[in-house]
């Protein structure tokens, strides 16, 4: 019996979350979650988009600092220590001598205002910069939201998918067992229709199915543990989800030219992309700004005095020990580097070019994502509908199969070969009807729709 679609889908179901182990305790209710509730969990308590979260905070504290540029800018010293005695008798020329005491303490206390008055645009280049970055971040958070919402769909219907493909292993197995006691007893009451080679041909197919009930089993295990570690349920949490089963999407899909626009105008991707442009274009200006001076006005003061020095009233003699003065200025402040500047302003450009190459990209690969995920969706459409016709036609040949076993007339090979194909026909009908659901998901995500779907 093969049941390789059984085993690929349980390893995508659990390819992105580590599979930990949930033992139920009876005292504690059972919490059950439909899809949107499970979202909605996973949304919630998850670390990437507490991460993304924190990107905006960064770009918000970046605004913060470009706004108070506007600003002046105070810096303040103050400052004590001994002090040299100094006395006014001893500018006399008749007094040479240069015995210096050190009797008191001296204080100090200066302080500089500058307020930038034209910087050739590199202050609102910085604002403009930094809004733009907390809208890129912004995006960043419905982009990682996005990603987790189709992550939790694909877990959920995955679930699903598996719980279906072991209830056909265990129809599958009630016919298997049927047919082996029903052969049993032809043997044992020495029926002319009894062959004990289909015994054993029905045995040996019995452990197949059996091994693939095992790995349903576990498959099942491990893609609820998934799904509950997403949604961050502790390991003792007795959880379900709502629905017992998998059914094709109920939704019917618009033209995909629709699709295509609203991706333009819903993916964060591109609102990211437009941002970014806008930032980096504005931090090329920042670079060329250096290339010109800052003008600015200012103020300074300082005051110092001492316990033992006398204060000289002479402006042509300075005691940094004891004085006081302040006064108003103006000027230029200009770095000249030899290359420097323009090697920044080059290096700005060409991250602005690398943005812009993404835009190119974005404009060609969205598109086609859409159209992709549009025709998957189509695709499982019809796939449900022929498989559907498939497996009910390897059903009668399976009934048919085990009466013709029944009657002597059949053999457990043909039998096998119908429950085979029945499996088979079965089991890509759950695939699928999950094909169907994850396609619609993933259109919903290629378009942006997803999120307004959550809000």
């Amino acid at each position: 019996m093969k049941y390789i679609y059984y085993l690929i889908f349980c390893a995508i179901i659990i390819a992105s979350s580590p599979a930990v182990s949930v033992s139920a305790e009876a005292s504690k209710p059972k919490t059950v979650l439909n899809l949107q509730e499970c979202i909605k969990k996973a949304v919630e308590i998850s670390p990437e988009i507490g991460e993304t979260r924190f990107e905006e905070d960064v770009y918000k504290a970046k605004k913060m600092q470009a706004d108070s540029a506007l600003y002046p800018q105070i810096d303040m010293l103050a400052i004590t220590g001994p002090s040299p005695k100094a006395r006014r008798e001893q500018l006399n020329p008749i007094d040479t001598s240069s015995k210096t005491s050190i009797g008191g303490i001296f204080g100090n206390a200066e302080a500089t205002l500058i307020q930038p008055l034209y910087t050739f645009g590199k202050i609102s280049s910085y604002r403009e910069a930094a809004a733009s970055g907390i809208k890129v971040a912004k995006a960043g958070v419905d982009r990682k939201t996005s990603e987790i919402v189709l992550r939790t769909k694909e877990l959920y219907f995955g679930l699903l998918l598996a719980r279906d493909l072991r209830k056909l292993i265990l129809e599958i197995k009630d016919g298997i067992v049927s047919a082996i006691e029903k052969a049993e007893k032809q043997i044992a009451t020495g029926s002319p229709a009894a062959d004990e080679l289909n015994l054993f041909k029905l045995n040996a197919f019995y452990g197949e199915v059996q091994r693939n009930l095992n790995e349903a089993e576990k498959g099942i295990a491990l893609a609820k543990d998934a799904l509950a570690t997403s949604m961050g349920l502790p390991l003792n949490a007795d959880f379900d989800i709502a629905d017992d089963s998998l059914t094709p999407q109920d939704r019917t899909v618009d033209d995909v030219s629709r699709y295509i626009q609203l991706s333009r105008e819903l993916r964060p991707e591109f609102l990211q992309i437009k941002e970014g442009l806008i930032a980096k274009n504005a931090l090329v200006n920042v670079e060329k700004s250096n290339l010109y001076p800052m003008v600015f006005a200012g103020l300074k003061g300082s005051v110092s005095a001492a316990s033992n020095r006398d204060r000289i009233n002479n402006p042509y003699i300075d005691d940094y020990f004891n004085h006081s003065y302040g006064g108003a200025f103006m000027g230029l402040k200009w770095a000249v580097d030899f290359g420097i500047t323009k090697g920044r302003i080059q290096e700005s450009l060409a991250e602005y070019h690398k943005i812009a190459e993404k835009k190119k990209f974005a404009d060609e690969a969205i598109p086609f994502q859409v159209r992709k995920f549009y025709l998957d969706f189509e695709e499982a459409r019809k796939n449900i509908f022929e498989t559907e016709k498939g497996y009910t036609n390897a059903k009668k040949w399976l009934v048919a199969a085990i009466a013709n076993l029944d009657l002597g007339i059949g053999d457990a090979k043909d039998m096998a070969d119908a429950a085979l194909a029945y499996a088979m026909l079965k089991a890509n009908n759950l695939k699928s009807m999950y094909n169907h659901r994850i396609a619609y998901a993933n259109l919903l995500y290629a378009s942006g729709l997803d999120l307004k779907e959550l809000k």
